[in-house]
């Protein structure tokens, strides 16, 4: 990838009220290039307050949602980062209608597995298996994202194991990096039924790996880390660290 930089690898009981000075991860998201933004929740701004970098957001270009909960999506969030220049929002329909009209934004709405050009970077939606109750016009999508300069990513948070469809579509890229949801640690919690686990990993990654779709050269990234699901950050580590 040019660059990639996370702006939160947590996931959603990672509370900004209980931010102290420690280690805290803020909720998942991430920007691609400086200009595409992969999920934006309440978190961000904190990020870029944090490290000193108010005008972290006036390159971004393009927002993808990837579903409707709290912790990846907030509509005051996408219409602060437009208040100050024009951008692209994709996402399902309840997307597109809880943000609501604004000059700045331009909408494009997201059907599976039906890819859309967002600026210079084409966006595949693959279904998630991941709960989502808001209307019937929801959905919670992971996202291959083709680069300007060719690069593939593969965004996958929010989501328990693969969907066929969705793996069946994911077979025909080859990846340069890929974020895969990390949500519950090596517990046997009942979110094992919407969220990956280490051990998921540990058994999906080498079939990823069979196929084709990531190399050895590929980075592979577990995100969205529940903090009440994982030990510390030291501890998590060593779990980790082989599946790359």
């Amino acid at each position: 990838m040019s660059q990639l930089l996370f702006l939160g690898t947590g996931a959603a009981d990672w509370n900004i009220e209980d931010r102290g000075a420690g280690f805290f991860r803020r909720n998942s998201s991430c920007l691609v290039n400086g200009e595409l933004m992969a999920d934006c929740g309440d978190h961000v701004f904190d990020y870029a307050q944090s490290h000193s970098c108010p005008g972290l957001f006036d390159g971004v270009k393009a927002v993808l949602i990837s579903h409707t909960h709290g912790d990846h999506f907030s509509p005051d969030s996408v219409r602060r980062i437009a208040a100050s220049h024009p951008i692209t929002v994709g996402g399902c329909e309840a997307v597109i209608r809880a943000v609501g009209p604004h000059e700045n934004i331009t909408f494009v709405p997201f059907s599976p597995f039906k890819e859309a050009l967002i600026g210079a970077y084409r966006v595949m939606p693959v279904l998630a298996n991941h709960h989502t109750v808001i209307s019937g016009d929801d959905a919670a999508f992971h996202y291959v994202i083709t680069c300007p300069d060719g690069k593939k990513l593969f965004y996958g948070l929010d989501g328990a194991w693969f969907l066929r469809p969705s793996w069946e579509e994911m077979k025909k890229h080859r990846f340069d990096a890929m974020i895969f949801d990390c949500t519950v640690g090596d517990s046997d919690d009942w979110r094992i039924f919407e969220h990956n686990t280490v051990p998921m990993l540990r058994m999906m990654i080498p079939e990823i790996k069979r196929t084709g779709m990531a190399t050895d050269e590929t980075k592979l990234i577990a995100s969205h880390l529940a903090r009440t699901l994982h030990v510390n950050h030291e501890h998590t580590l060593p779990s980790l660290r082989p599946l790359a």
